[in-house]
């Protein structure tokens, strides 16, 4: 009798993550991606509404690095909602497809004289970084040609570019983003150099029974999310690039449910945001056959950007509209 209920006892603790639908995940903190305390970073927000919209419950307890690492190998927890897959992890986790790339992008001082137009530009410059952070090894590589400044955190970063202690500070554009949208950092502006990219997954721990199950149905709930323009809501971005799986072609996703004055164009620069290194590739190629290109608006396709704004707003609107003097005409996207 004592040997059967200290079975009972342990499995009770090795599947406690196992209860029914509910799906224990954890990460460490990463603004914006992953919050600590009651508010949902983004990263948080797009994993676990997928999973919500398949039926599983999802939560995210925010805890150090290497404990996240250790209690997915043991299955003491489901997953980790925003990870960069390695051979290492493969051993243990089940990695979805990308749903995100994290950009690493300079950020320096609007008034200054820094030009970065590719990563070796960086050289003789004193550069911000996080002490931590894993920048890759594009950026390991250039170490040795710029002067490290070590902070503890991007906001750190940007404070030292502001002061002129440092000439650049390198982060997440979608981090970047975030920061610079305080008044307080108005003197600042993102460089549209990528300096490197990083894939970020959704992993389940192989432990769970239903490993395979809830990757595909996190996939396909990301998929219509995509679609319909939530993804856009989550990142804050009007207008977001997607292949949707077919490599070589593009889909334009507006955000759902924004106001045309409101609106901005995505025929302006860093308005169109690409969510993988595939789609921004494609965006840089500016003579793209237009028959490639796609425009989904709350999950109906169009083959022209005019078409599916007019659906949305009708066409009386949009030619009468104050910032456009006839037409939302956005055919020369990739024309630049």
């Amino acid at each position: 009798m004592k040997k059967i209920a200290l079975f009972l006892i342990a499995m009770t603790f090795i599947s406690t993550a196992w209860a029914g639908d509910r799906l224990v995940l954890s990460n460490d903190a990463w603004p914006p991606f992953i919050l600590p305390g009651s508010d949902q970073g983004t990263a948080e927000k797009l994993v676990c509404q997928a999973l919500q919209l398949a039926g599983w419950s999802c939560e995210v307890k925010v805890q150090e690095w290497e404990m996240v690492l250790q209690q997915a190998r043991s299955g003491a927890i489901d997953g980790i909602a925003a990870a960069w897959r390695d051979k290492d992890r493969e051993q243990y986790l089940l990695f979805s497809e990308p749903y995100l790339s994290n950009r690493i992008v300079p950020v320096v001082s609007r008034a200054g004289t820094v030009t970065i137009q590719s990563a070796s530009d960086i050289a003789g410059l004193r550069v911000a970084l996080g002490a931590d952070f894993a920048y890759g090894d594009e950026i390991e590589a250039l170490k040795p040609t710029f002067e490290v400044i070590e902070v503890a955190n991007p906001r750190e970063a940007l404070s030292l570019v502001l002061s002129g202690k440092a000439d650049a500070a390198l982060m997440d554009e979608l981090v970047a983003r975030d920061l610079l949208s305080a008044p307080s950092m108005s003197g600042l502006v993102i460089n549209e150099t990528v300096m490197a990219f990083r894939d970020l997954h959704f992993a389940v721990s192989k432990a769970h029974p239903d490993a395979a199950a809830i990757i595909e149905d996190f996939q396909r709930s990301y998929k219509q999310m995509l679609s319909d323009g939530t993804v856009n809501d989550i990142l804050n971005v009007d207008w977001l690039a997607t292949d949707f799986g077919q490599k070589g072609k593009l889909d334009v996703v507006m955000r759902n449910g924004i106001s045309l004055d409101e609106l901005t164009s995505p025929a302006d620069d860093g308005e169109v945001f690409a969510l993988e290194a595939s789609e921004y590739d494609l965006m840089q190629q500016r003579d793209m056959d237009p028959s490639r290109v796609s425009y989904q608006v709350k999950g109906n396709s169009y083959s022209s950007l005019q078409s599916a704004i007019e659906e949305v707003f009708g066409k009386d609107t949009v030619c009468k509209h104050k910032n456009y003097t006839s037409q939302f005409d956005c055919s020369d996207l990739f024309k630049k």
